[in-house]
């Protein structure tokens, strides 16, 4: 008897679906690659139960006659590719014939079509792959595919999927991901009768992000578009201080092909550095054109998988355009668009309208400067320097806090203190607070970080030692990080016996606590090892001292200290976020004072 058998056709086909077909979300979304590439402009989605009872798709593509219909639900039959060579050069989105056959095994199938070129179309009618009727049907070009009763003859799978609103909410974000790729295409989505999408065709991707994110998302979002040869990355990511507890929302497409990448993801991540708190992530919406020939779409039946030619370069690139972006938020007024009208003619229209108000209703803005200084609780002022008075007006942005449109185009002025820790600022679109401590120690990390890579840091001699015993393991440490600790600007003697005497330290920790400074530094070596991570993880390092040594809360400042830090924290290239991710500033807008005093 032999061993070694050929598997039947419906099998073969059973296992296809299984890599094929996760769920209802993964049917939906190969059908809406089907009609993309068939050149469809209208795209109409109907869902029941999750997807589990029905799935339907209308199209206004090209559709198909009668012989190219059945022969689409058989395996590896496809119309995108001819040749080997052309697998090197996709430019569709479904290639590899799979998608079709698989779905019908694990599904009953009615599908009509029509190419346009005849006076009729085709209707066929599957149960679990098996074609049990074929008939001419009347349609317009396009085709329409309707899947029922999902996995139906293999309950194994079927007893995995989760709710129908779990299901569902798999669908929406898969029809949304398909429609922010293709600003140019209508797509209604569906469930049960009632519509939850609905996005006609747009110029742009900002305006069908807009369509799709609702206000607060949008509202948080900036957009990124930067080229290199061959490479063009687009979209949106997150502003600084906006994040979310997990990484969901990272969402890439290569090619306008929705994929799942380490490389991009890690080099994200790496771009947020120090502008996220630890355990949150960014929102990201990134698009990457890239020459087909470059990347491997072929790695996986899902298609979700890519690999690329050149990683290093591509981290490289992605990763420094989506910092420059970042850093870059805030310095200048956001281009014009439905959300953002041009600066100029906003702020001449809300200065009219502050100004109709206060006639209308007799009253001016309020004003009182103080001569002396005062502290109220714990709120301190120094002479001359608080104003009460409302500074010219424009209309505040829709942006929440901690988010800040156009932070530093003026001189921003203190007024005071809050609890001996926050500083209390205004420009004209509000009121700012600035915590002064995560706002020193985004100064002192950019400016110890620039420094150690210019091999430049200077250095505090200490006119009295300070005395260190450590133990056998905290000396290992240290005689075997000796070049490293020298190169942050360390200078420690060995005095023998475990003593150990500190005699200069980098300028800026020179008033912290030197001995548990180092005690930390030795612990944070201990935990990344090797020289190598060192070096690839210095930012853990300078994280450590400008932490240390940042101005504490609780700690009065004189005016000309707090003038000083917010000067200093305009020069910084990602002034809203601490190392740590934490926001330096929260704004207060001038329109929400408005609203509070019940001025409008």
């Amino acid at each position: 008897m032999k061993k070694i058998h050929l598997l039947p056709d419906d099998l073969i086909n059973k296992i296809a679906a299984g890599e094929v077909v996760e769920r209802p979300a993964s049917v939906v979304k190969e059908l809406l690659e089907n009609s993309l590439d068939a050149g469809a402009s209208d795209i109409r989605i109907d869902v029941a139960e999750g997807g589990k009872k029905m799935i339907r798709i209308q199209d206004n593509g090209c559709g198909m006659n009668r012989d190219d219909a059945l022969l689409a639900f058989e395996r590896h039959a496809t119309s995108k590719i001819q040749t080997f060579s052309d697998l090197e050069q996709l430019a569709s989105l479904g290639f590899r014939g799979e998608a079709l056959p698989s779905i019908a095994s694990v599904s009953n199938i009615h599908l009509t079509t029509a190419d346009g070129n005849g006076t009729e179309g085709t209707e066929i009618y599957l149960r679990s792959g098996t074609v049990e009727k074929i008939r001419a049907a009347g349609r317009g070009k396009g085709t329409t595919i309707e899947v029922e009763d999902l996995f139906q003859n293999t309950p194994a799978r079927r007893k995995f999927l989760k709710s129908n609103s779990t299901e569902l909410s798999h669908i929406t974000g898969t029809v949304s991901e398909v429609a922010l790729a293709h600003p140019d295409v209508y797509f209604t989505l569906r469930h049960n009768g009632r519509t939850l999408i609905k996005t006609p065709p747009v110029d742009s991707l900002l305006e069908r992000a807009g369509h799709l994110f609702g206000k607060e998302l949008h509202a948080n979002l900036i957009e990124v578009d930067e080229g290199v040869e061959g490479l063009h990355l687009f979209g949106f990511v997150s502003v600084p201080g906006y994040s979310r507890p997990n990484g969901r929302a990272l969402n890439f497409f290569v090619n306008r092909r929705a994929v799942s990448d380490k490389t991009l993801r890690h080099a994200v991540y790496e771009a947020y550095e120090t502008l996220l708190m630890k355990g949150r992530h960014p929102v990201v919406y990134l698009f990457l054109d890239i020459d087909p020939s470059l990347v491997d779409v072929n790695v996986h039946p899902a298609k979700r998988e890519v690999r690329f030619t050149d990683v290093r370069r591509l981290h490289h690139f992605v990763r420094e355009a989506v910092r420059k972006t970042v850093q870059d938020y805030g310095r200048h007024p956001t281009g014009t668009s439905p959300e953002y009208p041009d600066p100029s003619a906003r702020e001449e229209r809300v200065r009219e309208a502050v100004a109709s108000y206060y006639q209308h209703t007799e009253q001016r803005p309020f004003g009182r400067e103080t001569t002396a200084t005062t502290k109220t609780g714990c709120f301190t002022t120094s002479p001359g320097s608080y104003t009460a008075s409302l500074p010219e007006t424009r209309q505040a942005t829709s942006l929440p806090a901690p988010a800040v449109q156009s932070l530093f185009t003026e001189r921003l002025v203190p007024i005071g203190q809050i609890a001996d820790s926050f500083i209390i600022t205004q420009d004209r679109e509000g009121l700012l607070l600035v915590d002064q401590h995560a706002a020193h120690e985004r100064i002192l990390y950019e400016k110890f970080r620039k420094q150690y890579q210019q091999e430049q840091i200077p250095v505090q001699r200490l006119l009295v030692p300070v005395n260190l015993s450590l133990s056998p393991q905290e000396e290992i440490l240290l005689r075997e990080h000796s070049d490293f600790l020298c190169r942050l600007g360390l200078e420690i003697d060995d005095l023998g016996h475990g003593t150990y005497a500190v005699k200069g330290v980098p300028v800026w920790v020179a008033d912290t606590d030197i001995a548990e400074l180092i005690r930390a530094l030795i612990e944070e070596i201990n935990s990344l090892g090797e020289a190598d991570e060192l070096e690839r993880q210095i930012g853990k390092v300078i994280h450590l001292f400008s932490c240390r040594a940042a101005v504490k809360a609780h700690r009065p400042m004189p005016m000309k200290e707090m003038e000083s830090l917010l000067r200093e924290l305009s020069k910084t290239e990602s002034p809203h976020t601490c190392e740590h991710g934490r926001p330096t500033m929260i704004r207060i807008d001038l329109q929400e004072i408005l609203r509070r005093f019940k001025r409008i």
